[in-house]
């Protein structure tokens, strides 16, 4: 019987050392050296929430259709993969179409100017690129609603991906927001400091948007919040309830803006249940000011107090608490 175990034991090695032999390299996996792969980064995250919450993202492109008049807008991100030791030899050429979506305004001939993309070589196993174009703003109308569909149609090294070669952009979410420079999808990280502990949160991140829905003042849009919840509370800062662990809606802020993209002061829209707050206040230490570098380069800087009253313990108590908050440009410009 040992015998009979010893030998499946030889056996069992041998098989093992020859799977390890480069010439019993299982399908050639072990030696393959990979390729280089070109997609759409916004196809990839569409069909990645397709399969996951199905949210049904749309992508955009936000600009202000007035100054300046011509501008190089980010469109959409070229996603390069290439894991393995094949890398790029130099510059990759990527060529694009582009075609008005039949649903929406036909975008005007001669208004966005497609170029081929060169991308630089890179080594790194993956590297996103975003993709800028060229807008003469003189030939779009403010009043009508633009979208266009961009589609790889070839690449000098490697292979575009057939599932996420092709992706629609719309230009501006309405019509309403068609001269707004701040209107986009950013990443907001904001922290609550409450001396009372009884709520906090400290560099909360999550995407969101600011809309202009009146000249100069910007509101939250929490999309996520707004689709998975029938609350009204997707417009509000929030903060965790140290006791329950429960998030919290504590207060609608408005940031209202100077022509210059200076924070001149927050209105409360409304107060989050069971709670009051009063005297808001800037902090100057906090910069309060919106910056527009480029169409993919805008941030915001705010941090301001307020008096918060609630009840603590069977107690009410009315204490100054502390937020500090940044927006900075999503390069995801999703949202629906």
């Amino acid at each position: 019987m040992k015998f009979i175990k010893y030998s499946f034991a030889a056996v069992a090695l041998i098989f093992l050392a020859s799977c390890l032999k480069p010439k019993s390299d299982f399908a050639g996996l072990r030696e393959d050296k990979g390729g280089i792969v070109v997609s759409l980064a916004e196809a990839q995250y569409a069909n990645t929430d397709a399969n996951v919450i199905g949210f049904g993202f749309q992508y955009f492109a936000n600009f202000s259709f007035s100054a300046p008049a011509s501008e190089s807008v980010r469109f959409f991100t070229l996603h390069i993969s290439q894991p393995r030791s094949v890398k790029m030899s130099g510059p990759m050429t990527v060529k694009v179409s582009m075609t008005s979506d039949p649903g929406y305004d036909p975008i005007p001939a001669g208004a966005i100017t497609v170029a081929d993309i060169i991308v630089p070589a890179s080594a790194a196993a993956s590297f996103d690129y975003p993709v800028k174009f060229t807008v003469n703003k003189s030939l779009l109308d403010p009043n009508a609603w633009y979208a266009v569909i961009f589609t790889i149609t070839s690449v000098s090294q490697g292979v575009f991906s057939d599932l996420d070669k092709s992706t629609q952009v719309v230009i501006n979410e309405d019509p309403g927001y068609n001269n707004s420079k701040f209107v986009c999808r950013y990443k907001w990280i904001s922290t609550v400091q409450d001396p009372a502990n009884q709520f906090t949160i400290t560099n909360n991140t999550k995407p969101v948007n600011l809309l202009e829905n009146s000249l100069n003042t910007l509101d939250i849009f929490d999309f996520y919040a707004w689709a998975l919840s029938a609350a009204t509370t997707y417009t509000y800062l929030w903060a965790n309830n140290v006791a329950t662990g429960a998030n919290t809606a504590i207060f609608r802020p408005r940031y209202n803006l100077d022509g210059t993209g200076k924070i001149t002061s927050i209105t409360n829209v409304a107060n989050g249940a069971g709670l009051t707050i009063t005297n808001i206040a800037l902090d100057a230490s906090g910069g309060n000011q919106f910056t527009y570098t480029s169409n993919d380069d805008r941030t915001m800087k705010v941090k301001y107090t307020f008096d918060l009253t609630s009840t603590i313990n069977s107690v009410v108590t009315t204490r100054k608490v502390t937020v500090t908050e940044s927006y900075v440009y999503d390069q995801m410009q999703a949202f629906y």
